[in-house]
């Protein structure tokens, strides 16, 4: 309800640079724009979030970007997947929901169903780890579903990039299917 009435007044009445103010003011957990890590590679995507459509955003998202500002970036290799694949990947992920974008697969040893990381170019996305892969093997291993573009998977290939673990679920050996209605955590700042 609060936050629906900051994007009224904000959409409406404010200008661009009272509406991070206003957002700030209603979310305490937002840190002011001027003690970002400038040169952190989450800034430029938590600003444009937060210009743009930060209120059409799941709850979780926005808050989890603006904490991911105080964790270091790290090297990670990547490959991207659809359904489309002939490695057949299939339809479903381990964890028994439809692939589609914002997920990831990542070696099960390291993360557990409902981990949460930022992948940087050309994905640039925040992904849920939702599924597994056999040739998805170590910490900073992730194959990326590219559901709907299909050429992205052969244009990504294999390829370095960096990301920021989000959220880190326990690993653990047993998936079960993903509870009705899931999502992570909102995320408090400093936590």
């Amino acid at each position: 309800m609060c936050g629906a009435i900051v994007l009224t007044l904000c959409t409406f009445v404010l200008p661009a640079a009272a509406q991070l103010t206003s957002v700030a003011a209603e979310h305490t957990w937002l840190p002011w724009p001027s003690v970002w890590p400038a040169a952190h590679p989450l800034a430029p995507v938590v600003e444009r979030v937060l210009e743009t459509d930060w209120a059409e955003q799941p709850a979780w998202k926005v808050p989890m970007l603006v904490n991911g500002l105080s964790k270091q970036p790290l090297q990670c290799q990547i490959t991207a997947y659809c359904s489309q694949c002939c490695d057949g990947g299939g339809r479903y992920t381990r964890w028994g929901s439809h692939v589609r974008r914002g997920i990831c697969a990542a070696d099960p040893r390291y993360w557990g169903p409902g981990s949460v990381v930022w992948i940087g170019e050309p994905v640039n996305e925040v992904c849920i780890v939702e599924d597994t892969g056999s040739a998805i093997k170590g910490p900073h291993r992730f194959d990326v579903c590219m559901e709907g573009a299909h050429d992205m998977c052969y244009e990504i290939g294999r390829r370095k990039t960096i990301y920021v673990p989000l959220y880190r679920v326990p690993p653990t050996s047993r998936w079960s299917d993903k509870p009705k209605n899931w999502s992570p955590p909102v995320w408090k700042l400093g936590q």
